[in-house]
């Protein structure tokens, strides 16, 4: 995604950073090409079903759902993650900001400028 944005244009450090880490935590909560798949199908047929996954409390690592409940809620425990590595605080309101929850237009302009600019390349890739 890094090489999409740089074509685009110059990649501030912190939309770099945001562009590397968006979706680190997707890999700690044991999410596969398949859960993939099915969040998509799940989006498409049933998308209470996905409401109803975000408000749940988190299910143990064996449940079914387990991926699908980290899915909902990756952009907030990447962020976590990329801020207790020591990453630019607005790189971590880039990957926090990231997923589909974050209402548009609750930010500064330059921030809704880069978060866009994230969401485009996340969105071809």
């Amino acid at each position: 995604m890094l090489h999409a944005l740089q074509a685009d244009g110059v990649v501030p450090p912190p939309l770099g950073q945001a562009a590397l880490l968006h979706d680190c935590a997707k890999h700690r909560g044991g999410i596969r090409l398949w859960h993939r798949v099915a969040v998509v199908l799940v989006k498409a047929f049933d998308p209470g079903r996905m409401d109803r996954w975000r408000d749940m409390e988190a299910p143990a690592p064996n449940d079914w759902r387990s991926p699908f409940w980290a899915h909902i809620h990756h952009p907030e425990h990447g962020a976590r993650l990329a801020a207790e590595a020591g990453c630019d605080p607005l790189a971590v309101i880039l990957i926090r900001c990231h997923g589909d929850a974050h209402p548009r237009g609750a930010l500064d302009p330059l921030t809704e400028h880069l978060l866009a600019r994230l969401r485009a390349a996340d969105d071809d890739n």
